[in-house]
């Protein structure tokens, strides 16, 4: 049984495919809300997920992803792109109007005023490079080209050198996350986490959204429709509102993609429920070679908090094109998974590539492959991962939970158990084994669907879900 999960983003190549994908080995459905703009159009596929998955008796959670402050320049006059050559001079203008060949226009004051001369600015995900020259003006910098290309309309631009005083919320992800709230999505992932206050305000306001619903006291179905006239799905979601407890929020998945964020990375783990190392904006406002040590690090010390990570972008990048991934892709997911990643994730590959459902087949087969071959069994390391990751705790466990999972652990091993079998009510005892030995598989059993789902992430963890009759008092 393959222990690595693996998250799969939908899109136009894959919302078709969800049986397949499934079938295939998926276990978390991505859906992006940067390219969402009708939520009736993710309903449907919402539903769909959740029946398939019903039907298959096959546990598949879902992640909103939301798209966050993504800074982009508002396009050229007349024109799709320009052309930028190393050495040109040009200007970067705050601005809500076109640019043109000699101005490129970005509706972020704020960005444009933090600017001091020697800075960097990176466009289409670092494929140009400028330096700020001199301020010519409050909205209004003049800028050299270091390295150029082709400029493209509406193309996102990095600024390294900054933390960005721009709130990591913006009012479309506020509205994306009322609705991936409303339809009760799993987790929601929040874009360009810098500080400790970013997941802290998403944590906020999905408060707000409890206080809304207690108010409106909403009933789900409505008064007057008999249980019995209910189809499967809507008789399932009856069940699971029933099941919500007062403190069910979706897990917040806090992507690490600026620099800034490893400064307060103790603080942000603390907080959030788990860390997904987004490579892709990260390998633009970090230095590349620092990619893979960052990847490391992160991944050591999210274990050591005894929280999920994810690790996610390129991972089998040539599979939207090709059938088989290169060499070197390949040793990528392979490494994720000797770093002790709990899941590794798809984008492109899946959301629009030629491939979605071998994408999935064939990092599946990487990933099991490893940890056949693999000894998780270094005590030494895993004593390490729990010491690099104890200050990220949001708590310490008790001492007799915390006995009790090194028990466990323990007996297992040295029997050499293939499997613990975990009754929980919250999920937390099962995030202190999985974390605890690489080696184990762990059968979760809960009578909470919600719980279930939230354990799809973590490596090692096979939830399943039963029904237990009322215990008496006795």
């Amino acid at each position: 049984t393959r222990k690595t999960k693996i998250v799969a983003t939908l899109g136009p190549a894959s919302t078709d495919k969800i049986r397949e994908l499934i079938l295939a080995g998926v276990n978390v459905f991505r859906l992006n809300f940067s390219h969402v703009t009708d939520y009736l159009t993710q309903v449907p596929i919402i539903r769909e997920i959740r029946k398939v998955s019903n039907e298959l008796n096959l546990c598949v959670a879902i992640l909103g992803d939301l798209c966050g402050p993504k800074i982009r320049n508002n396009g050229f006059k007349d024109r799709d792109s320009i052309p930028l050559e190393k050495g040109q001079h040009l200007y970067l203008k705050a601005s809500s109007e076109l640019g043109d060949e000699n101005t490129i226009c970005m509706n972020t004051p704020q960005i444009i005023k933090q600017l001091q001369p020697e800075h960097r600015v990176l466009l289409d995900d670092g494929n140009i490079s400028l330096r700020v020259i001199k301020r010519i003006s409050e909205d209004t910098l003049e800028v050299e080209v270091l390295s150029g290309t082709e400029l493209k309309a509406r193309k996102g631009i990095n600024v390294p050198d900054l933390l960005v005083d721009i709130p990591a919320l913006t009012e479309k992800d506020k509205r994306d996350a009322k609705f991936i709230w409303d339809q009760r999505l799993d987790f929601i992932a929040l874009s360009f986490v810098q500080r400790r206050q970013d997941v802290q305000d998403l944590i906020d306001l999905m408060g707000e959204f409890r206080k809304e619903e207690e108010e409106k006291k909403k009933i789900y179905p409505p008064l007057g429709i008999p249980v019995d006239n209910l189809n499967d799905y809507d008789y399932n979601y009856l069940v699971e509102e029933i099941q919500l407890s007062p403190e069910w929020r979706p897990m917040v998945v806090s992507k690490i993609e600026k620099p800034q964020a490893l400064d307060e990375i103790d603080e942000i783990i603390k907080v959030s429920d788990a860390i997904m190392v987004a490579r892709g904006d990260l390998g633009v406002e970090c230095q590349l070679e620092k990619v893979p040590i960052v990847q490391k690090e992160l991944i050591r010390k999210v274990n050591g908090a005894e929280k999920p990570v994810i690790t996610a972008t390129q991972m089998l990048e040539s599979m939207i094109t090709n059938p088989v991934p290169t060499r070197a892709e390949v040793s990528d997911v392979a490494n994720a998974v000797f770093d002790g990643t709990d899941a590794v994730m798809l984008s492109g590959e899946c959301a629009a590539g030629a491939y979605p459902v071998e994408s999935v087949k064939m990092m599946s087969s990487i990933c099991r492959y490893v940890e056949e071959m693999s000894d998780y069994s270094a005590k030494v390391e895993l004593d390490l991962i729990r010491k690099t990751g104890i200050n990220a705790r949001r708590k310490n466990p008790s001492p007799f939970i915390d006995a009790i999972a090194d028990s466990a652990v323990t007996a297992a091993e040295e029997s050499n158990a293939s499997a613990i079998i975990v009754y929980t009510d919250t999920g937390d005892t099962c995030h202190m084994i999985s974390k605890r030995s690489r080696n184990l598989n762990v059968i979760a059993i809960t009578s909470n669907s919600h719980v279930q789902r939230k354990l799809t992430v973590l490596r090692g963890v096979h939830p399943m879900l039963v029904s237990f009759k009322k215990r008496n008092s006795n």
